[in-house]
This record gives structure tokens, C-alpha cells and sequence, in this order.
């Protein structure tokens, strides 16, 4: 150890002593096996579990709705082809502007998205940077988190909490 150049590792990476190998005039061994008994032993820092993102419909009557698979939205809203096993959804609209089923929210592979089911008013989607699009009937637009629908007079909060 007293070459040039030897650097002495720290204390608690050094391999505690036997017993009968530790040596009284040992000053490191010594030192090592105070330090070691003075540091706590190692436990890895155990991450909070994640919990998982979802997808959150906020009406503008203040119902919110979680999106764990498809979502059918109307006034009085029926099981539409190719999502026979989605949640009906109500919207009480005073306007009357919404469709009795109007559009359908589904979570697809990038995401959230939604489908207009050929409503009287349409869809219109705007995200989160303020461009608007207007579905055409039939029509499904990608959308993102801050995205706004508007089921004909009818306003829908998008999140992904």
C-alpha cells in the first residue's frame, strides 16, 4: 500500500477481516471494520408503484367518465357496430344539440380517439395547440391531452391523468 500510485479503497468496500486473520497493528483493518459497523447496510431505495395512466372525459355538466375502453356518447346512446361491448354514455344536453348517439371515445394504439357516428350537429375536436377540425360524418380524429370535443353545442374536457 505504500507503492505510488495505489489508491486505498474506502473503508466499507474492503472485505471485513477473519478473525483469526485481523492483525492489532493493522491500522486500516482496523479502521475498516469500525467504519463498516458504523454505515447501515445497503438496501436499494424501492420505488413508489406507477400508477396508470387514464384517460378522463370531463363534461361540461361536470360528469367525468373514465376511458378504459370504448365510450358511446348520446342523449340516449345504443350499442354501435364495431364496438359492441362499449359504455353507454348520457349526456344531459338542454340544448338538444347532441344526437341520441352521437360519437363514439375508444383508446387505440396512440392513444385516444374519437369516431362521429353520423350525429345531426356533428364533431368538432380541437387540441390542446387550438387547432380545430371538424369531423366529417363517419369521420375519427386522434386526440390528445387538453383536446376539447364539441358534441354540436356540447363541450367535453379530454386528460390523460
Amino acid at each position: 500500500m505504500d507503492k505510488p500510485g495505489f489508491i486505498l479503497p474506502p473503508p466499507w468496500l474492503s472485505p471485513a477481516p477473519a478473525a483469526d486473520e485481523s492483525d492489532p497493528d493493522d491500522e486500516v483493518a482496523t479502521d475498516s471494520t469500525t467504519m463498516r459497523a458504523s454505515f447501515p447496510a445497503f438496501r436499494p431505495i424501492q420505488a413508489e408503484p406507477r400508477r396508470p395512466r387514464r384517460w378522463l372525459l370531463t363534461f361540461e355538466d361536470g360528469q367525468a367518465v373514465d376511458v378504459a375502453g370504448a365510450v358511446v356518447l348520446g342523449r340516449s346512446p345504443a350499442p354501435v357496430p364495431g364496438h359492441p361491448d362499449a359504455r353507454l354514455v348520457s349526456v344531459q344536453d338542454p340544448a338538444r344539440s347532441v344526437s341520441k348517439t352521437h360519437a363514439v371515445v375508444f383508446i387505440a394504439d396512440h392513444g385516444l380517439s374519437v369516431t362521429d357516428l353520423d350525429s345531426t350537429n356533428g364533431v368538432s375536436a380541437t387540441v390542446p395547440d387550438g387547432a380545430w377540425t371538424d369531423l366529417e360524418p363517419g369521420a375519427t380524429q386522434n386526440l390528445l391531452p387538453g383536446s376539447v370535443l364539441m358534441l354540436g353545442q356540447f363541450t367535453v374536457q379530454v386528460a390523460l391523468e
